[in-house]
């Protein structure tokens, strides 16, 4: 996690709440060192408890956390401090990312079952369920681009199922994403572009889509392309630090 929170305070990915969560936490710095024996670190996250303790050695070490406080309010001015002191400072990145997917954890390891229906049909579907929901189309015949998404109608936390629609002789957008993605074809014949390869497929095969890797599918028959795409964007995009939407659609 080397320089990612630095990173994320410069680009100003935090989102307001976490940004003022941590302005509180670093306000409370000022009385802590004035006052000890009244002050509580369990107030503090562990992260910034640990700057807190760095600042209580010397007051070379004072200085760098004063840096620190200053730096947050102002990161456009240089990160004037050690090494040892950016290794605490990267650690915050660790502790807003457990903060966003925490809860999300603690359900994996209670072993319990998350099964939250009234009945057994709302566990299953089909590709022609009145219960699909339009999320995404796009439609742009000058990049050849026509495509429909629909979210299946399950309560996921992790997986994100979506079918996926092109139009003959069409394509989705050229895109990338976080969340790694496999993709179940239904109907229609087609092709998949994953960086720099090409596969066809048609019913009954699957196509594996990276993390982040640049990927479109284009449909190379007569009748629709269809396809199921699961992914993990339950998972990032929680643990995603900035705008998720805005780093996907690449302009062509």
């Amino acid at each position: 996690m080397n320089d990612l929170f630095v990173n994320s305070i410069k680009a100003k990915k935090l989102s307001s709440p976490e940004l003022e969560s941590l302005h509180t936490e670093l306000s409370l710095f000022k009385s802590g060192y004035s006052s000890l024996e009244s002050f509580n670190i369990t107030e503090l996250r562990p992260s910034l408890a640990a700057i807190f303790l760095h600042g209580l050695q010397n007051d070379e070490n004072r200085s760098e956390v004063n840096k620190f406080i200053q730096w947050i309010s102002k990161p456009e001015t240089l990160t004037d401090w050690s090494e040892n002191f950016g290794i605490l400072v990267n650690r915050v990145y660790g502790d807003i990312q457990l903060a966003r997917v925490g809860v999300l954890l603690e359900k994996i390891n209670q072993q319990k079952s998350l099964t939250a229906v009234q009945t057994e049909s709302e566990l299953v579907s089909n590709i022609a369920d009145d219960k699909l929901s339009g999320l995404y189309e796009n439609k742009v015949d000058e990049l050849n681009i026509d495509f429909a998404v629909q979210l299946l109608p399950f309560k996921l936390e992790v997986l994100d199922p979506r079918i996926v629609t092109v139009k003959p002789g069409k394509a989705n957008e050229m895109h990338r994403h976080a969340h790694e993605t496999v993709f179940i074809f239904l109907k229609g014949k087609g092709k998949v572009i994953v960086d720099n390869f090409e596969n066809e497929v048609g019913p009954g095969d699957f196509a594996l889509i990276p993390r982040w890797s640049i990927h479109q599918s284009v449909n190379l028959g007569q009748e629709d392309l269809v396809f199921l795409a699961v992914a993990d964007f339950g998972l990032t995009g929680k643990s995603f630090i900035g705008n998720y939407d805005k780093t996907a659609r690449l302009k062509r």
